[in-house]
C-alpha cells in the first residue's frame, strides 16, 4: 500500500516536470463569445482549432490568433485590425477577402501596413 502511494506521488510529480512550459492555449470563454456574437475584440484564441468555420464579418480586432488552425476558415469582411496571426495555419481555402488587416501581425511575423484589406502587400 505504502509503495503504491510513493509510486503514485512520483508519477504525479514527474508529470508536472515533463509538462511543456510557456504553452499558451485559447480562452474557452472567448471562443464561446465569438461563436455566439461573432464579436471578440482582443480575445485570446491562440492555438484554437477554428478550421472550416464561417466568421463572415466577425469583429476580431486585436485578437490573438497565433498558432490557431484557420484552414478553410471564412474571414470575409472580418475586422482583423491589429490581430496576431503569427504561426496561424492556413490553406488555399482560408478566405481573407475584404478582411481589414491594418497592423495585423501576419503568419510569418511581418506586420501589415495600415489600410490593408484582404491581404498584406
Amino acid at each position: 500500500m505504502r509503495k503504491t502511494a510513493v509510486v503514485l506521488m512520483v508519477l504525479i510529480a514527474g508529470s508536472f516536470l515533463c509538462a511543456p512550459v510557456g504553452v499558451s492555449a485559447f480562452n474557452q470563454q472567448d471562443l464561446q463569445k465569438l461563436n455566439t456574437t461573432n464579436k471578440c475584440s482582443k480575445c485570446d484564441l491562440s492555438q484554437a482549432n477554428l478550421e472550416g468555420i464561417d466568421f463572415y464579418g466577425a469583429k476580431l480586432d486585436g485578437a490573438n490568433l497565433s498558432g490557431a488552425n484557420l484552414k478553410g476558415t471564412l474571414l470575409n469582411d472580418a475586422d482583423l485590425r491589429g490581430a496576431n496571426l503569427k504561426g496561424a495555419l492556413t490553406d488555399k481555402e482560408t478566405n481573407f477577402s475584404g478582411a481589414k488587416l491594418s497592423e495585423a501581425i501576419w503568419m510569418d511575423g511581418s506586420k501589415c501596413d495600415s489600410g490593408q484589406i484582404g491581404r498584406c502587400k
